[in-house]
C-alpha cells in the first residue's frame, strides 16, 4: 500500500475543545442581538431563537452545509418577525460579525502546536471541518498546506465528497491520506466511506464514544506521531 503523504485534521474537539468557545460566542451573539434589536427578546428569547434556527433548517436542509449563513439568515427572519423590516439584514450581519469573531477564540489542547510542527515536517497537513472556525486566523495554520470548511465547498462530512476535497487539496491518492478526527460518524465513518485510513481523537472532557473501526485512538497529542508510525507499519 502507498505510504502516507498527507494528513487531514478535523478541528473542533480534535485540535481544541469546542464547547467553551461556542458557549462564549453564543453569549456574544445574544448580547449583541439584544443591544441592536431590543424587541427581539419579547418574541425570541435564547431558546426560542435556537428553535427558530432548527425550524429553518428543516425548511432548507441545504443550510447544514452553510452554517454561517444558516445562523445569519435565521436571525434576519426573526428580526423581520419582530418588525425591523429593511433594517433586518444589516442588524443580522453586524450581530454575526461579532459572533464569528468570538468563534475564533479557541484554546488548543496541550501539545497540539508542537506535534503539528513535527508532523508538518513529514506530511502535508490539511484541515477539514464542518464548523465555521477559520483555522487561517490562528498561528497553527502555518503548519497546514490547506484549510477546508464545509461552507466553502458546499458539502459536509461524512459525505465522501468532503474527503475527496481534502485529497484534491493535498494532491494525493486515497491510500496516501490519513484522516484524524473525533466524531464517530462524521470523521471515522466518513473516512471509511471515502476509503481512507483514520485515527480517532478521544480528548479528555469531550466524551466521544470510541469507534472500533478507527485504525487507532489517542487521548494525548504526544501519542500521535508514534501512533501514525504504527498505522503506517500495519497497513
Amino acid at each position: 500500500m502507498a505510504r502516507i503523504r498527507a494528513i487531514s485534521f478535523d478541528l473542533d474537539d480534535t485540535l481544541w475543545p469546542s464547547r467553551p468557545v461556542l458557549e462564549s460566542a453564543e453569549r456574544v451573539f445574544q448580547q449583541k442581538a439584544l443591544e441592536l434589536a431590543p424587541k427581539l427578546a419579547e418574541h425570541y428569547p435564547a431558546e426560542a431563537l435556537r428553535e427558530h434556527r432548527l425550524a429553518l433548517l428543516k425548511q432548507q436542509p441545504a443550510l447544514r452545509h452553510q452554517i454561517s449563513e444558516w445562523r445569519r439568515l435565521s436571525l434576519e427572519l426573526a428580526l423581520r418577525d419582530c418588525g425591523y423590516g429593511e433594517q433586518s439584514p444589516e442588524i443580522a450581519a453586524e450581530v454575526f460579525t461579532h459572533f464569528i469573531a468570538a468563534r475564533q477564540n479557541v484554546q488548543l489542547f496541550q501539545h497540539v502546536e508542537e506535534v503539528l510542527r513535527t508532523l508538518s515536517e513529514r506530511f502535508l497537513l490539511v484541515s477539514l471541518t464542518n464548523g465555521n472556525a477559520d483555522l487561517r486566523m490562528h498561528p497553527c495554520s502555518r503548519h497546514f498546506h490547506a484549510c477546508i470548511k464545509a461552507e466553502d465547498i458546499g458539502i459536509s462530512k461524512p459525505d465522501p465528497a468532503a474527503f475527496h476535497a481534502a485529497l484534491a487539496a493535498a494532491g494525493c491518492a486515497k491510500g496516501e491520506l490519513l484522516h484524524i478526527g473525533d466524531h464517530p460518524r462524521d470523521d471515522i465513518d466518513g473516512a471509511q466511506g471515502a476509503g481512507l485510513t483514520s485515527i480517532q481523537a478521544l480528548m479528555p472532557g469531550i466524551g466521544r464514544e470510541k469507534h472500533t473501526g478507527a485504525h487507532g485512538h489517542f487521548a494525548d497529542w504526544r501519542e500521535l506521531p508514534t501512533l501514525i508510525e504504527q498505522v503506517e507499519n500495519t497497513r
